[in-house]
């Protein structure tokens, strides 16, 4: 290997590391959601005829968390909205986000970001990779199993270089080497390999002075090197929860946040064996275990038949083994139960279950009401670390690369600048406040139009009239009408730039008419 190869091996390499030290701890948590039990520990348990169910709490948890997450981004039409700041005006503004909404659209921000809010509970970070694909923007999940990070940076505005593991056919990166991206030497690697071979290549991103390149390795072999990308880096990382370091830690990566339902975990191993302590508990009393002398002459078929007499010599010889008390490991249940609503901030009344304790409709909405704050909090840090990164990214391609349509009138130059809004919120409850919130603006707004009226002030009631029209698009969507702008008549931004203005029947001059010209 020449030095360039080797230096990007060791990128490689330590990127690498930094993952292995958290790699169990991510395979627990999977395997805890997907309900699977260590294959040594099951095989133990079926040799002493032990139950060895997997209580499903943390999955249970994990999907509460997902549905909190699908209704409040997904609970109206528009996902982010963009708003005027320093050297942008509103005109422009509403053109960007008439262009986004369309690009939006295209992509299906449900059936992309529906497994990530799966996932986000129980990993330690959540990856996309945004970029413009011919004529279309594009949002792609990346793996972590697929996506490492610098080890040595700070925090994630830190990071000087990450490597990202893909699979390409030997078709694929023989057609990348015709068109000149790969420059590959032994060719007959991978003309030798099967068509539908899946085929690992390394791509490493570097920052170098401000600049993000990017350089292509398969094996030892350099496929291409210090390709800078116009657009920079593609790939946005955010979580839930920070990771806090420890003092002496040498292992830490930055990119990495502290998984929602990390600290459920050994309270979930310690919940499975109490529930199958019980379940064995029970199966005891129904199907005692019997002690007998090994003279007594006792068949077990005698055991076994319900309501038949077993005869033997020694009766006294005969003993029923007690089975343990299950009241004890009730109260335990109940205790983890507990501490597993504190750490996850998901009681039972949020998924719909009973406790063992009565409790007042008071004390059952104080602790569902308290689950809604946990939530709110992960919400908040996933949008300042995940989504409004994305949608940066993603307005600033639209304004790049989209149509010219969509900014008729205006001159792409330099990026105006802008903030990202993210209609987020917590569910039916947030979805109550905003609709009385408008209802009240509305009531404000009907109030102006009819002093407008009384004095004689047209231009002001049509204002109030256009301001009404607005109030109606963003209160219709919250009443589950996702297409507003029918019931009142009012085209969206995209129509308005798209379609010609339409001429009323009574002047147009293919009618006729008596104001026909």
């Amino acid at each position: 290997m020449d030095d360039r190869t080797a230096y990007l091996q060791e990128l490689k390499t330590a990127a690498m590391d930094g993952y292995e030290h958290y790699k169990q701890g991510f395979k627990d948590l999977e395997e805890a959601y997907l309900l699977i039990l260590r294959p040594e520990l099951a095989e133990s348990l079926q040799k002493r005829n032990k139950s060895k169910n997997y209580i499903p709490k943390l999955n249970s948890k994990a999907k509460r968390i997902y549905d909190g997450l699908t209704e409040t981004y997904f609970n109206n039409d528009k996902f982010a909205k963009l708003e005027p700041y320093i050297n942008s005006s509103d005109d422009v503004i509403d053109k960007w986000q008439a262009a986004i909404d369309h690009y939006a659209e295209s992509i299906n921000l449900y059936k992309t970001f529906a497994p990530i809010f799966l996932r986000a509970p129980f990993s330690a970070s959540c990856a996309v990779k945004v970029y413009w694909s011919k004529d279309r923007a594009m949002i792609d999940e990346v793996s972590l199993q697929d996506l490492y990070f610098d080890p040595g940076a700070r925090g994630l505005n830190d990071i000087s270089y990450l490597v990202h593991r893909i699979y390409l056919s030997s078709e694929d990166i023989l057609s990348y080497g015709k068109r000149g991206v790969f420059k590959i030497e032994n060719k007959e690697a991978f003309e030798n390999k099967k068509p539908y071979e899946r085929i690992e290549i390394y791509e490493i991103y570097e920052l170098r002075g401000g600049k993000w390149y990017v350089s292509s390795l398969y094996e030892n072999e350099l496929l291409r090197d210090l390709i800078e990308l116009r657009d920079g880096q593609p790939f946005i990382v955010g979580y839930m929860l920070p990771q806090i370091r420890c003092t002496d830690e040498e292992t830490y990566v930055s990119a990495y946040g502290e998984p929602a339902l990390m600290s459920m975990l050994p309270l979930q191993n310690e919940l499975n064996v109490n529930r199958n302590s019980i379940t064995d508990v029970i199966r005891q009393q129904v199907a005692p275990k019997i002690i007998f002398d090994k003279a007594s002459m006792v068949e077990r078929g005698e055991l076994e038949s319900v309501g038949t007499p077993i005869y033997t010599n020694q009766p006294s010889a005969v003993q029923v083994l007690p089975a343990g008390d299950i009241g004890g490991a009730m109260a335990t249940l109940q205790v983890i139960e507990n501490e597993m609503s504190e750490v996850s901030g998901v009681s039972p009344q949020q998924n719909g279950a009973t406790t063992v304790r009565k409790e007042t409709a008071t004390m059952a909405s104080i602790m569902a009401n308290e689950g809604s704050v946990r939530l709110q909090g992960y919400i908040r840090t996933f949008n300042e670390t995940f989504f409004e990164p994305i949608f940066e990214r993603l307005a600033f391609l639209v304004w790049k690369y989209a149509d010219p349509i969509f900014f008729a009138g205006f001159g792409r130059g330099e990026v105006p600048s802008f903030k990202v809004n993210l209609n987020t919120g917590i569910g039916a409850l947030n979805k109550e406040v905003q609709k009385q919130s408008l209802m009240d603006a509305a009531k404000m707004i009907g109030a102006q139009f009819g002093m407008c009226l009384q004095i004689g002030d047209q231009a002001g009631a049509a204002a109030m009239k256009e301001a009404s029209k607005k109030l109606l698009l963003e209160l219709l969507p919250l009443y589950g009408i996702k297409n507003a702008s029918e019931f009142i008549g009012e085209r969206s931004g995209l129509e308005q730039m798209i379609l010609p203005p339409q001429i009323p029947p009574d002047i147009n001059p293919m009618q006729g008419g008596s104001n026909a010209f």
